[in-house]
């Protein structure tokens, strides 16, 4: 990739595995999408115009909504949006569809891994995005690892030898 076009991948565990689970209002969380935010201001600073997530309810629905807003201002960045499958936010509470569906209607590029659900379909998504990525931004902690979609694309990352800057979702109070 063009070094003028920088890529940076986003993502981080599901919710449950953070002790506020969906609770925005959560202190926590509130400070995890605050520094999230800064950090994708401090990237664009340093060159990165392209951000990719997968279009989760968690941290890839966090870091979209952040970077269509600074695309509001900022014409040359660019989001990439990848579901899962089609019909990912069907059972989704509605207000979270409504977000999920914002963010596709204002992202830059939009698609879908797979049509439907299938075994594979999540991993596949967050391989696409690492696959688009010159590096890995990730609000993530190791230490909670369990074998899930999210641990794999992490190692993913590490196998396509991207760097990966780590967001501890919780910091020491």
């Amino acid at each position: 990739m063009e070094s003028e076009h920088l890529t940076c991948a986003v993502l981080g565990q599901p919710p449950m595995r953070f002790p506020w689970g969906f609770d925005e209002e959560d202190r926590d969380c509130q400070n995890l999408k605050m520094e999230l935010a800064q950090k994708i201001m401090e990237l664009r600073q340093q060159g990165v115009t392209r951000f990719a997530v997968v279009a989760d309810c968690g941290v890839g629905l966090y870091a979209g909504e952040c970077v269509n807003a600074l695309r509001q201002t900022d014409p040359d960045l660019m989001l990439f949006v990848v579901t899962p499958h089609e019909e990912q936010a069907t059972k989704w509470a509605p207000y979270l569809r409504d977000r999920y569906f914002k963010l596709l209607e204002d992202c830059t590029i939009m698609e879908a891994a797979s049509p439907r659900r299938t075994p594979e379909c999540e991993y596949d998504a967050y391989r696409k995005i690492i696959d688009y990525a010159d590096m890995v931004l990730a609000a993530y902690d190791p230490a909670t690892a369990r074998g899930d979609t999210v641990d794999r694309a992490m190692e993913y990352a590490r196998e396509q030898g991207l760097p990966v800057m780590f967001l501890p979702p919780i910091r020491d109070r």
